[in-house]
């Protein structure tokens, strides 16, 4: 009984106030006057976009407690989950991608100038700050992304994990008792979960409130064919399952 007790306390320990769902990489849109757009994109390109995510996590019907931010352009044009200066610019995958084709006319191919990307990139941060400063302490930021099941340009080898949970290893870091009932949820779901794999750690932005901040990264092929780009019948299967998991979470 004394222990029930406890795991009782401790659950109301992970409730959160207040949820802010970031979700950096579902757009297909290119902004106007770009030399882009989605028709452009190979197959290889389109993987990496992640399709209905933005679906996916945000509540149809405005929830108390439950804010929402989704960047509205391609993560190709401007990548607003990427550091300044992030190592993977070496790789063409950085705040603006570009990429070297290994066919003819074997040109390397620019989404988008590094200037525009950079200004739609720190307009968004400034609003993600405002908003989490807005929502204030005891806020848990979810970094809402899916993941590709077939060799892409961010992960030659995809493991056969269904969801992934990353955090950092910082002060944003939610406790064992939030990041033990997102995992142990779906889990229970009949899930393979993996913690920081196959990409670990979650978006953090720089505000003068106490938040902590999770990744939860969903396999594309639950919800959808790759090929097609179509939603499967396990799309409403997997977003009621993502927004039960909210009720958890927050008070």
């Amino acid at each position: 009984m004394k222990q029930e007790k406890q795991s009782k306390k401790e659950g109301m320990k992970c409730s959160r106030s207040n949820l802010l769902l970031h979700i950096p990489h579902s757009s297909t849109s290119f902004p106007e006057g770009s030399n882009f757009s989605f028709n452009d994109l190979d197959e290889k390109e389109r993987l990496l976009i992640d399709y209905y995510t933005d679906e996916l996590f945000i509540p149809q019907q405005k929830t108390n407690g439950i804010d929402s931010m989704a960047f509205p352009f391609c993560r190709l044009f401007s990548d607003v989950e990427r550091l300044v200066n992030d190592p993977l610019e070496k790789e063409g995958l950085g705040i603006s991608y570009h990429r070297q084709i290994d066919e003819p006319p074997y040109n390397t191919r620019y989404f988008g100038d590094l200037k525009s990307a950079f200004s739609l990139y720190a307009d968004f941060h400034a609003e993600m700050a405002k908003r989490l400063t807005y929502l204030g302490d005891n806020t848990l930021l979810i970094d809402c992304h899916s993941f590709s099941s077939q060799p892409n340009l961010l992960n030659s080898n995809p493991p056969d994990i269904d969801i992934c949970i990353g955090y950092n290893e910082d002060e944003t870091c939610p406790d064992k008792v939030v990041v033990g009932n997102i995992v142990q949820y779906f889990g229970s779901l009949g899930y393979k979960v993996g913690i920081n794999e196959p990409f670990s750690n979650s978006k953090t932005f720089s505000v003068p409130v106490k938040y902590h901040s999770v990744m939860i990264e969903v396999n594309k092929r639950l919800y959808m064919d790759e090929q097609t780009l179509e939603k499967t019948e396990g799309f409403d299967k997997l977003r009621n399952e993502i927004q039960s998991l909210y009720r958890i979470l927050i008070k």
